[in-house]
């Protein structure tokens, strides 16, 4: 008997289907009543011994890289259908580092790509007016100040200073004449005319500077705004026309890249695996293959570590509480005969994993993640494995077949043969972890005792008092 074990479970159906291994008993099963009937069902009896005790759970899962290298599709999916596959390598081809993979359908973009270049040559040609418009904005500028402002601004001073002059000479001119006409050799009505030419020359010298002023101050100052204005409209125009350049350019970059993606190489060594997604049953998920089509960001091929390669296991949730980390695993792979490959429970899921089909929907599964130490040779991602998880193990433990295990009103029960081998007495059981042939019995038996280990044909006789009780408590 052991000290303590974790609570066992008792499935029906192996209480049902399983078969006893232990010791037949041959003799007939007297009733002990008045009738001797002989019964068309024989007993079987196993010894109640103790031993060590294993208890495994064994699930099937799928071989899978704990580390993927995925290759996605770079291409923008120009409509919701995606871009087609044109050529693919074939699965499970081992490529090396720059090796070709697939290539896409870049017929659409090709179209794009040639359209874009007009586009940029067009913009090119705008681009180049708009340099030399503001070129010869800059010019007029230059040619204004330096050359046809320069030119009147002398024309006007060249008047100034004859109009100067003339004033100079008429002012020189009458006062000559006042003197002569002091003395009498001149003329009043010849000191009239020269005085009248004095301010004569005077006008004409304010004309002059009046209009030098108003070329200098107002005519120069409008002349140079309107050039500005002229360069500031051609900087602003040649501006957005650089602009519209550089984005047509950029366009035809991108499409250049988008064109390049097209055509995908294996950035490292591996085995190529199909990121097929399927639902079990349907012809339903995403199918990769040469003619289907993938979207943007789609995993299209995964190149996994063969290094470091993990089982990934469905454990009922009648299982799942029996598994935690760190247990160890013993794991067969059908393609890899004769192996003994030995893993680690990474982690069990807390949730459980959704229902592929609605006749499946009341069977909860919880994945369990186990990892493979020291994978060996020719194991690939995709392969089926078969895992023993060691979830509880004793040395000694005061163990008998399920079989030999019923159950009524909840309470466990067994059949123990008579020390004198006539007939059977009911025995209640405490009982512990099982696994799918033994049962640990933690009260109720001692070892050396003989179980009836076909107990339903035999048991009524026994239980029915049972049934009494529970109906007088009732």
């Amino acid at each position: 008997m052991i000290a303590s074990s974790k609570s066992g479970f008792i499935s029906s159906k192996v209480l049902l289907g399983l078969a006893s291994a232990g010791v037949v008993s041959f003799a007939w099963w007297m009733m002990g009543d008045t009738s001797n009937e002989n019964l068309s069902i024989q007993p079987l009896l196993e010894e109640v011994t103790s031993s060590e005790f294993v208890l495994e759970i064994t699930e099937p899962g799928e071989i899978e890289s704990a580390e993927n290298v995925e290759i996605r599709c770079e291409v923008r999916s120009r409509s919701s259908s995606g871009i087609s596959i044109l050529e693919i390598v074939p699965e499970g081809t081992l490529v090396k580092k720059g090796d070709f993979l697939v290539r896409l359908d870049d017929a659409a973009l090709q179209k794009d790509l040639l359209q874009q270049r007009i586009a940029v040559h067009q913009s090119r040609a705008s681009l180049v007016k708009a340099r030399a418009d503001r070129e010869a904005a800059l010019l007029s500028m230059q040619e204004y100040l330096s050359g046809s402002f320069r030119q009147e601004e002398e024309q006007l001073e060249s008047a100034e200073f004859v109009a100067k002059e003339n004033l100079r000479r008429a002012e020189e001119y009458l006062a000559y004449s006042k003197r002569l006409a002091a003395k009498g050799y001149v003329s009043d009505a010849q000191l009239e005319a020269d005085q009248f030419a004095v301010e004569k020359a005077g006008k004409e010298l304010d004309l002059s500077q009046t209009k030098l002023e108003v070329l200098r101050v107002h005519a120069r100052k409008a002349k140079v705004n309107d050039l500005n204005a002229s360069i500031q409209t051609s900087e602003a125009k040649l501006k957005s026309v650089e602009n519209s350049y550089e984005l047509e350019c950029t366009r035809e970059k991108e499409i250049n890249e988008q064109i390049q993606k097209c055509i995908i190489y294996s950035p490292s060594a591996g085995e190529v695996t199909y990121a097929n997604r399927t639902k079990s049953g349907s012809e339903d998920g995403v199918l990769i293959e040469e003619g289907k089509s993938v979207r943007e960001r789609q995993t299209i091929i995964r190149l996994p570590d063969a290094s470091l390669m993990r089982v990934i296991a469905k454990v009922n949730e009648n299982r799942i509480e029996q598994i935690k980390k760190g247990m160890s695993c013993s794991i067969t792979i059908d393609a890899i005969r004769g192996v003994e490959i030995k893993g680690e429970v990474e982690s069990v899921s807390e949730y459980p994993l959704p229902s592929l089909s609605r006749y499946t929907a009341h069977i909860k599964e919880y994945a369990t993640e186990i990892i493979i130490h020291n994978p060996p040779v020719g194991i690939r991602s995709g392969m089926t494995a078969k895992v023993s998880i060691l979830s509880e193990k004793y040395e000694n433990a005061l163990q008998v077949p399920l079989t030999a295990i019923f159950r009524k009103n909840g309470n466990a029960y067994c059949l123990v043969s008579n020390k004198d081998g006539i007939g059977f007495s009911l025995r209640s059981l405490q009982l512990g972890a099982n696994n799918l042939n033994k049962v640990i019995v933690l009260k109720g038996l001692a070892g050396g005792e003989k179980v009836l280990v076909n107990p339903d044909s035999f048991s009524e006789k026994y239980t029915s008092n049972l049934d009494s009780d529970s109906d007088s408590s009732g």
